[in-house]
């Protein structure tokens, strides 16, 4: 390949023009870096002529020419360390986190490089390759933090470029000296392409929302610099409110999506709008006058100069969640951002100590006197401590349900048990009522799920707009699906299971659509305090009762040592009122796991209840007879009981502070688990009553086939799971987007993984290293003729080499899973944490034969199972006690 580089000069950038196809990795790098492809030509290519992007192309044009691997390319940052260079704000302030010998800690540095994209990339490089497998987090802060890096730089903290030789001579060459080595080409008889992307103008002269999106941009920058400029002249909370703006808005800059860019500027402005009192008045004034130029291109409000004292507890906000935006939903008016929208991150941990100092103060001991407002804010953390908040979440959990209907007075939540609250996390596809929330009928009161998941919606009639427009939209894709002579849905699998995606998106948004219509036929108004459940409501929850009657029916039947025949449960649907034969069978399968939770409670040794749940297996169980088109489709099958006991044991579940199962089901494989401390994912609706009625801790309806939030990332005690047994369908491009970043970048792996690679991989990212995890795929493993595994062998080459494989378990699913419907082969992969430096690869045969065994009985898994426990210190300490004293 060769790459040839040339002078932009309509756009003060660089153009690169490569001779063929870009590998997949390299485009991706080259997209993270900063660099942006043309719009007609994949090939070529645009950056800002910023000294770093020159010379990374040199180098990467210099490699080509020798024939090697781009990832040898160097990075370098832009400038030469001085303290001048500090004065001048080319400079980046970076915190690197990695996990200590007892806790976890931080080292800060300084980085000669003011853009942050260029910044984060040579620090990534040099915390990898410093800390390994200890590296938690990475912060950058580019201009930022001046009397700070003027120490760092004394003391010679400093971060230079990765993998280039100390003798080198490009080393030694100043930035100036380094641009005139760049190989550029004259281009101005060729005809310029704009750095973002081409624009053109439509038939009628009028300009195009890419012409627009243009202008905005042009403001954006001149923005940006005027605002550097105002940066250093501050210090204390003006530089850094100021800063980070500066962040957020070169975010925005960054994205070369349209779309991206207006939503990462209005949660820029919107940020900015939340801090802008803090500012002193004369910086207020002057941030204002260059801020509100960004406004006006979107035609938005001027932010004041002065603050309005707010009339209400509680405002209408567009928030922002993820990578989507939730309209239309109250939010406490003096939260603030990032609570209001609840998009808190590990990364907020600096900003959060300086602007909500207060939180800081509030301990255990002390939550008493914690505020509605300061108890909204905890909420929004999975983890306070993670913070460092000096206050466990299962204390911030029974504050909220000890005076929960109180602290929604006072942030200005409505408490009307029938008002519509929409999960941010889902938009308006999952709107329920408060009384759904926080599990009212069921006397849970779980105040903190509200708070922690959903908001109210707003103004009613304006939410029903909003979904009407969201229907219209499905139903315009739906008729793209449907061939136009029959009328009936494309035969084609592709297009058959789009028509179904859209038909249950489609079925999602009436339900909620109904729930908000209900509320606002009663014509009632909402009320401060929490009402008695009204006898409309009591109708609705007569409607799940059918679950208490099947359970009491199977376990009068269990009791008495008597299978019932399929016949004989279909039956119980008439008498018991379930709506489907598929909700009657979910429902039964929750009696009979009920049964397993109460034998696995016995005091007695696990050997004795495990004997218990095999002759309740063999003897009494039903088997699971019903099976509808997703459960075919998707081969979703419940963990069989026993084998969740089992699990409980090895993962030692007794003893944990936070588990997580993220393809939940029923619950099966959470026999053991206290489920007050469990946060379990389940997007079936059916299943999800199920875990409601088991009283779960946080019940969520999230996508388990894509990444989890951040703050999810390595926050569980366990990690158990049993995914769907299904192909993964996405593109390649997709898959490598994801196999990059959850899967350590991993070589050869989105060729050959399955959806339960995918789902297992992303649920053990949310494991801490010294966690444990019990995963459930299908498949058996064996060898082949050279020895290795025969299957999915880059999947298991990658699991063992980041993660402790404890074992690899071949179960027979004829006889182990006979009763749960599935008859594919399965196995149990036991992990006892996660490796601090990743090594090693998938046991040969002759290292580990026994991995091509199976298991045929419980009792045997158990058995093998068994080998992996080692006791905790607590257990060591009484058995060191018992034979002092004997």
């Amino acid at each position: 390949m060769e790459l040839s580089i040339k002078h932009n000069e309509n756009k003060k950038g660089i153009e690169l023009l490569f001779s063929e196809e870009l590998p997949q990795k390299l485009t991706i790098f080259l997209r993270e870096l900063g660099f942006k492809e043309a719009l007609r030509d994949n090939n070529k290519w645009y950056a800002d002529a910023h000294p770093a992007y020159k010379s990374f192309a040199t180098s990467l044009s210099e490699v080509f020419l020798k024939g090697g691997d781009w990832e040898t390319a160097t990075l370098y940052p832009s400038f030469e360390p001085s303290l001048e260079n500090i004065d001048n704000s080319k400079f980046s302030f970076v915190v690197i986190s990695y996990r200590g010998a007892e806790k976890a800690e931080t080292k800060e540095y300084v980085l000669f490089d003011s853009y942050k994209k260029v910044a984060m990339e040579i620090a990534n490089q040099y915390a990898i390759a410093k800390y390994g497998d200890d590296l938690q987090n990475i912060e950058v802060f580019p201009r930022n933090y001046k009397r700070k890096a003027r120490i760092l730089y004394d003391k010679g903290q400093i971060i230079h470029r990765i993998e280039v030789e100390e003798n080198s001579e490009l080393e030694k060459l100043s930035t100036n000296e380094i641009e005139t080595k760049l190989p550029l080409e004259d281009s101005k008889t060729e005809k310029e392409e704009p750095l973002e992307e081409v624009i053109t103008e439509n038939e009628s002269g009028y300009k195009t929302d890419e012409e627009r999106e243009i202008s905005t941009r042009e403001i954006l920058n001149e923005v940006i610099e005027k605002l550097i400029i105002l940066e250093n002249t501050l210090e204390g909370e003006d530089e850094t409110i100021i800063a980070t703006t500066i962040l957020d808005f070169e975010d925005a800059a960054a994205q070369s999506s349209n779309v991206h860019f207006k939503n990462e500027l209005l949660k820029a402005l919107q940020n900015f709008k939340d801090w802008i009192f803090d500012l002193s008045f004369s910086i207020r004034t002057m941030a204002l006058m260059e801020i509100n130029r960004l406004n006006k291109s979107f035609d938005l409000p001027f932010f004041n100069l002065k603050e309005d004292i707010p009339k209400t507890l509680s405002i209408s906000k567009d928030i922002f969640n993820r990578d989507h935006i939730v309209p239309n939903v109250l939010v406490p008016t003096k939260a603030g951002e990032p609570f209001q929208s609840g998009g808190l991150n590990l990364g907020d941990a600096n900003f959060l100590r300086m602007k909500f100092k207060r939180l800081y103060k509030i301990t255990d001991d002390s939550i008493e006197q914690a505020s509605g407002l300061d108890l909204f804010r905890l909420s929004q953390m999975a983890h306070p401590n993670d913070y460092g908040i000096s206050i466990n979440r299962s204390t911030v959990l029974r504050e909220w349900e000890s005076r929960g209907r109180e602290a929604f007075e006072e942030i200005g939540f409505p408490t009307d048990l029938d008002y519509p609250y929409v999960n941010i996390h889902t938009g308006y596809k999952s709107i329920s009522s408060l009384a759904s929330q926080i599990g009212a009928y069921d006397d849970r009161h779980q105040w903190w799920s509200a708070v922690e998941h959903s908001r109210p919606i707003a103004d009613l009639a304006k939410g029903i707009v909003i979904m009407d427009t969201l229907l219209m939209e499905l139903v315009e894709k739906r008729l793209e699906l449907v061939n136009p002579k029959t009328k009936k849905p494309r035969t084609d699998k592709k297009s058959k299971e789009a028509f179904n995606d859209i038909e249950w998106e489609i079925k999602r948004l009436e339900r909620s659509k109904l729930v908000i219509q209900d509320y606002m036929n009663k014509g009632l108004e909402v009320e401060e305090s929490l009402p008695e459940p009204k006898p409309k409501k009591e109708n609705k929850h007569q409607s799940n009762d059918y679950l208490d009657k099947v359970i009491a029916i199977m376990h009068t039947a269990f009791a008495k040592a008597e299978r019932l025949s399929k016949k004989k449960v279909e039956r119980l649907k008439e008498e018991t009122g379930a709506p489907t034969m598929g909700a009657l069978w979910e429902a039964v399968e929750l009696s009979w796991l009920l049964w397993y939770k109460m034998l696995y409670k016995e005091p007695i040794p696990f050997e004795a209840r495990l004997k218990k749940m095999v002759l309740f297996w063999n003897k009494v169980q039903p088997t699971y007879a019903y099976s509808d088109s997703s459960k075919e489709l998707y081969k979703q099958y419940s963990t069989p009981c026993p084998i969740g006991a089992i699990v409980a044991q090895y993962t030692q579940m007794d003893d944990a502070e936070f588990i997580f199962e993220p393809s939940a089901g029923n619950g099966l494989l959470l026999v053991g688990a206290n489920p007050r401390i469990t946060h379990v994912n389940e997007i079936d609706k059916s299943r999800k009553q199920s875990l409601e009625h088991q009283g779960f801790g946080r019940i969520t309806s999230d996508n388990a086939a894509e990444p989890f939030p951040e703050m999810m990332h390595k926050v569980h005690d366990v990690v158990v799971t049993n995914p769907p047994f299904a192909s993964w369908d996405d593109s390649k491009f997709d898959k490598e987007r994801i196999i990059q970043k959850y899967f350590n970048k991993h070589r050869g792996l989105a060729n050959h993984i399955r959806l339960e690679h995918l789902m297992a991989g992303l649920a053990l990212y949310t494991m801490k290293d010294d966690g444990k995890a019990a995963i459930i795929i299908m498949g058996h493993v064996y060898f082949g003729d050279d020895g290795l595994f025969a299957k999915y062998r880059p999947f298991f080459n990658w699991l063992y080499r980041h993660y402790k494989v404890d074992d690899v378990i071949n179960m027979n699913s004829y006889k182990l899973y006979n009763k749960q419907g599935a008859v594919t082969k399965t196995m149990l992969i036991l992990i006892g944490g996660r490796k601090s430096k990743p090594y090693g690869v998938a046991p040969n045969k002759s290292e580990q034969p026994h991995l091509e065994d199976m298991v045929e009985t419980f009792e045997d898994l158990w058995k093998q199972t068994k080998s992996h426990i080692k006791p905790n210190i607590d257990t060591i300490l009484t058995q060191l006690k018992t034979a002092r004293t004997k």
